[in-house]
């Protein structure tokens, strides 16, 4: 079965094709976008059996439902917590979950099995945590590498809007580079501390990890802790969650 799998972020909506435990055709654009026509070059390059969508920007849902039978495609299924995602869900208001969190989750539970955690590198970095017993349970969020970058620029005079970069130094000797510096070892600063926190909360050395979202690589080239980079993890997880439901 192809399953044509979107998931519309903040920023950008990323799309692909699922079939087989593999994801092909994938391309990007503008969650927001003003006319349908911009995303019917990704909707429409083959035909899908089902269409699966995660999406937590609530106000582009229609959007992306007319963009998708313009495309010729099925009626997509939108994910929430009262799918069958392969993992149970032990959480007080499970509604409240982002569809993107489930879905890493769900391709966790396949892929890495628990307990485990997704570290999802995007506009907000989120921790998606499986315990052994309970299923998902919950996660950590934090912000994200561009709303650093931004609130930087925003609420400082001085301060420019960079992007991240790879650098080997330690010390900046201009601003741009010092605030490269500050993101990356603060970032890894802080992914490091979440991460032995929760090692220390599932009872689990050498918990399994994996992270996916655009800055992952960027965060963990060069690093000493082991972790799975898989770019593609939530569109995967949305392709088993079409799996399992349709």
């Amino acid at each position: 079965m192809a399953t044509l799998v979107i998931d519309i972020g903040n920023t950008s909506t990323s799309v692909g094709y699922y079939r087989d435990g593999k994801v092909s055709g994938t391309g990007r654009c503008a969650s927001r976008f003003n006319r349908v026509e911009e995303a019917l070059p990704l909707l429409s390059r083959r035909w899908a059996d089902a269409v699966v969508v995660a999406s937590v920007v609530p106000s582009a849902d229609a959007k992306w439902k007319r963009a998708i039978r313009r495309a010729g495609q099925p009626d997509p299924l939108f994910v929430t917590h009262a799918l069958e995602l392969g993992v149970a869900v032990d959480y007080p208001k499970p509604e409240r979950i982002g569809a993107d969190r489930l879905a890493n989750a769900a391709a966790a539970a396949r892929l890495l099995g628990a307990p485990s955690v997704v570290c999802d590198f995007g506009t907000a970095l989120t921790f998606d945590v499986l315990d052994a017993r309970r299923g998902y349970v919950g996660g950590i969020i934090c912000p994200g590498l561009p709303l650093m970058f931004d609130y930087l620029a925003e609420k400082t005079a001085l301060l420019p809007h960079v992007a991240p970069a790879r650098t080997r130094a330690v010390v900046g000797r201009n601003t741009k580079q010092a605030m490269q510096i500050g993101a990356r070892l603060g970032y890894r600063g802080m992914v490091r501390e979440i991460l032995a926190a929760l090692e220390k909360e599932l009872a689990t050395p050498g918990l399994s990890v994996c992270c996916t979202g655009g800055y992952a690589g960027w965060i963990f080239q060069g690093w000493d802790v082991p972790a799975t980079i898989d770019p593609q993890l939530t569109l995967k997880g949305l392709g088993i969650i079409g799996e399992l439901n349709t």
